[in-house]
């Protein structure tokens, strides 16, 4: 066995081993460091003068692991890459990202094109968690995926050889996340650990008292007006943060404000939607239902460079998740130049800095208070009167979690890479004290040659089940034969890959992924399966108790009786109906939106267990919110009027007499039904500050005006659907509709100047062209043959069109109509 360290060893970056294993080369990870150019690469000579590769295991997506695949893909096109689904739909939007970055610089050489991210792509092969597979059809070699939390898709790669057998652990966290369960490991019996280090010289603060520090900092700078800005990685902290946010303000434990989502972390968002499977149970079935994980009325994404030019100038207590973490790209450093002047504002650090990354210089100025306050951003040098702060979010094991592994491993040699030379040299000093295993602390250019006299016999954690050999495809009407046979040999005690249950039903084979995809698929729907409560990629035939008799729906009166069992008081569940010939129960809440978030799990057993689809009615019991107003104000106040604004998602209330914490009122009447709660005053102010009417001398005709209007909008992609002349406080103005009001801020900045140009206010429609809109999703799903079995449903709080398709949409057939639907409308569209 040989082992050669081309990068990532005594440093963070350009992660890239060398494994020889009985005359096999198989590479672990080809990163790149964050400075960029030639020097970001690893040594790839050393792999081509060790006769090339083989094989390669990517462990996860973050480009100091993944970020020089395309390099050597290239040069090697025969060997295949083995990583999750995960991680491939990852690794392209980060790829895709870094091909921009590379194409802007002046300066340097592109080290690779579109061309080879798509090549490379196409060599990928996928496969979940726990899966034993074969790399090669000449050899012996067996490698096992199993979970390594840090972030979704990440995996540990076990490799079993006739000359030994290594544990490749990648970045490795036993934390769980808001996003993803802490590494799962089984005893595993290596003779190699090969293990990052990140934090060898660290124990970590409390998660959870970490988490409750972040949400406070916020909470303090949004009181005192500020803007915070929390530069996070795309990929990992960045849906932490959103998801700690989220909860915070859904509890009331943060004021509603604003929180918006910048970078790449977009589009880190779209395919964590796209792979449940890979989340944590809670996230996982809220996205089978169609529930955003990320975005609500209170959180959203960065959509131009004109929204963030009007973020960047607002003067709102706001907060700001944008990538790069580090502030070293993205629109991160663009956020802290501008918020660094202004005392009230602040920035959080929640990841590791580079050492030459100004996010270093920040940690530095929390360590050093006599240090003078000033940061090196966007090659300028600028002083910092914001407050900073630290905290710790890490997605890496710390020095307990470390010993841990090799505690429960026991290897015969740990090789300790990914962390800084001086922190794996004292971690590796510690370690010589508390275990047998020998030490290494490589240093990227090191190889190491060794024999393995008595390989280590390896525990058979399971046996291998024998085919049914089944030709048909798998479906939800025949999973039944695959439910009786396992449930026959092991009960509901064993979970299985989906690579495993096909190899169970068809036999042993190559699968193309579109099959495995259509395969999880039926598991999903199935009420013969259910998924691991901590690892949803894992699947188990559920007990006979949980199996509907097989004579369709239950009866509708049964059905209704079963509701009423189900669902608590608190739910507030009013009314109950029944679509018999569709087999659907109608469930009336009086707060539907909290009702979704709180019983989701209620609901899907409804589903589960009647065998009826569960719709949900949409809007809120009127009478029964403003009792809950009337009950939540203080002794002496009184509710004069009391408004719903539907579209906006929200209620205003005039209220007589003093309530002088209206914003606990607030919350509580939000933690209820989830909409939020304005005081006319704030509606006024809010118009007013919206609306930005002012009088104008020279005003121009009124038809004049909107024939000029209509003359600049000409040659435009979008057009407006209506002109109409409205007064307010006796002010005239113009108003102009859009297919939405995303699409008409599209246009803010001709707007403001056609304002100067006829002498009249003019401001954009709030309402949104609910029929042109759907007409538009139509078109876009006719134009690519993708079809549907009902008209789009709009949801105009969520802006969003959600469409049932009849067969599952291509990915790059779902990019096309999300990329155009979002260019026409504003709106995001779920296919559901």
């Amino acid at each position: 066995m040989k082992i050669t360290f081309c990068g990532g060893a005594g440093e963070v970056g350009a992660s890239c081993i060398l494994l020889n294993l009985d005359g096999k080369n198989i590479l672990l990870d080809c990163g790149v460091r964050p400075k960029g150019g030639k020097d970001s690469l690893p040594d790839l000579g050393i792999i081509q003068r060790s006769g090339g590769v083989d094989a390669i295991i990517v462990s996860h997506a973050h480009l100091d692991h993944t970020g020089a695949l395309p390099v050597i893909s290239r040069e090697y096109p025969d060997a295949r890459i083995y990583m999750t689904h995960m991680t491939k739909g990852l690794v392209r939007v980060l790829l895709y990202d870094s091909l921009k970055i590379m194409n802007r610089g002046e300066e340097e050489i592109p080290i690779y094109a579109e061309k080879h991210v798509l090549d490379m792509l196409g060599r990928a092969v996928c496969f979940s968690p726990q899966f034993t597979f074969r790399p090669f059809n000449d050899s012996d070699i067996k490698i096992t995926f199993y979970p390594a939390g840090h972030v979704a898709g990440a995996v540990m790669a076990y490799i079993e050889g006739r000359e030994g057998t290594v544990l490749y652990t990648g970045d490795i966290s036993g934390t769980d996340q808001r996003t993803v369960p802490g590494a799962s490991l089984p005893r595993l019996r290596p003779d190699v650990l090969i293990m990052e280090s990140t934090y060898g010289d660290k124990l970590h603060s409390n998660r959870q008292v970490e988490e409750e520090r972040l949400v406070q900092t916020v909470k303090e700078v949004i009181s005192r007006g500020g803007r915070i800005l929390i530069p996070a990685f795309a990929l990992g902290r960045a849906q932490e943060v959103i998801l700690i946010l989220k909860k915070a303000m859904n509890k009331g434990e943060l004021p509603s404000f604003k929180i918006y989502v910048d970078g790449m972390v977009k589009d880190i968002n779209r395919v964590y939607r796209m792979y449940p499977n890979y989340l944590k149970n809670d996230l996982a079935k809220k996205v089978l239902r169609g529930i955003d994980i990320f975005y609500d009325d209170n959180i959203a994404p960065v959509e131009n460079n004109e929204m963030r030019d009007e973020i960047l100038n607002s003067k709102e207590p706001l907060c700001i998740i944008s990538s790069s973490g580090m502030l070293t790209g993205g629109p991160s450093p663009s956020y802290a130049e501008k918020f660094a002047g202004d005392e009230r504002n602040f920035i959080a650090i929640t990841g590791y800095q580079d050492e030459e990354a100004p996010g270093r210089e920040i940690l530095e100025m929390l360590n050093d208070i006599d240090r003078e306050r000033e940061l090196n951003i966007n090659g300028k040098t600028i002083p910092l009167k914001c407050g900073i702060g630290q905290y710790g979010l890490s997605a890496h094991s710390d020095k307990g979690e470390l010993l841990g592994i090799i505690n429960r491993t026991t290897p015969k040699r740990v090789f300790l890479v990914h962390g800084d030379r001086e922190i794996i040299q004292s971690f590796g000093k510690w370690l010589n004290g508390e275990i047998r295993s020998s030490i290494y602390a490589p240093v990227s250019g090191e190889s190491f040659d060794f024999s393995i006299v008595n390989p280590r016999k390896q525990l058979h954690l399971r046996d291998k089940i024998k085919p049914l050999n089944i030709e048909e495809s798998f479906s939800e009407d025949n999973a039944l034969k695959l439910w009786e046979y396992l449930f026959s040999l092991h009960g509901t005690l064993r979970s299985y890959s989906v690579e495993e249950l096909m190899e169970i039903w068809g036999g042993e084979r190559d699968y193309l992924e579109d099959e495995v995809y259509s395969f999880r698929d039926v598991l999903n729907r199935s009420k013969y399966f259910t998924t691991d409560l901590r690892r949803m990629f894992l699947y188990r035939p559920v007990d006979k108790e949980e199996i509907k008799d097989d004579d369709g729906p239950m009866e509708v009166n049964e059905m209704l009786r079963f509701v009423e069992s189900v669902f608590p008081e608190e739910a507030r569940l009013y009314k109950k109906g029944a679509r018999q010939d569709e087999k659907k129960v109608l469930l009336y809440f009086s707060f539907p939106q909290a009702a979704k978030e709180k019983y989701s799990h209620l609901i899907e057993r409804v589903e589960k267990e009647t065998g009826w689809e569960a719709i949900v009615n949409r809007e809120c019991n009127l009478i029964e919110a403003e009792s809950l107003v009337k009950s939540l104000l203080p002794e002496g106040a009184v509710l004069k009027k009391f408004s719903y604004f539907r579209d906006e998602g929200y209620f205003m209330v005039e209220i007589d007499g003093e309530v002088h914490n209206f914003e606990a009122v607030r919350n509580d009447f939000k933690e209820t039904t989830g909409l939020d709660l304005k005081l006319k005053s704030e509606k006024r102010a809010e118009e007013n500050e919206v609306l930005n009417i002012g009088k104008f001398e020279n005003m121009m005709e009124q038809n004049m005006a909107f024939e000029y209007i209509e003359n600049a909008f000409k040659n435009e992609r979008h057009r407006i659907y209506k002109k109409s002349k409205k007064v307010h406080d006796g002010i005239p103005y113009i108003e102009l509709s859009f297919i939405t009001p995303e699409v008409g801020e599209k246009y803010r900045k001709k707007i403001d100047a056609l304002q100067k140009e006829t002498g009249w206010s003019i401001v954009i429609g709030k309402n949104p062209n609910q029929n042109e809109i759907i007409k538009v999703a139509k078109e876009i799903c006719s134009s690519i043959g993708i079809t549907l079995i009902k008209n789009p449903s709009i949801y105009t709080s969520e802006k969003a069109v959600k469409i049932k398709v009849a067969v599952e949409v291509e990915e790059n057939k779902r990019r096309i109509l999300e990329d155009r639907f979002k260019e026409e409308t504003g709106y995001e569209v779920i296919i559901v």
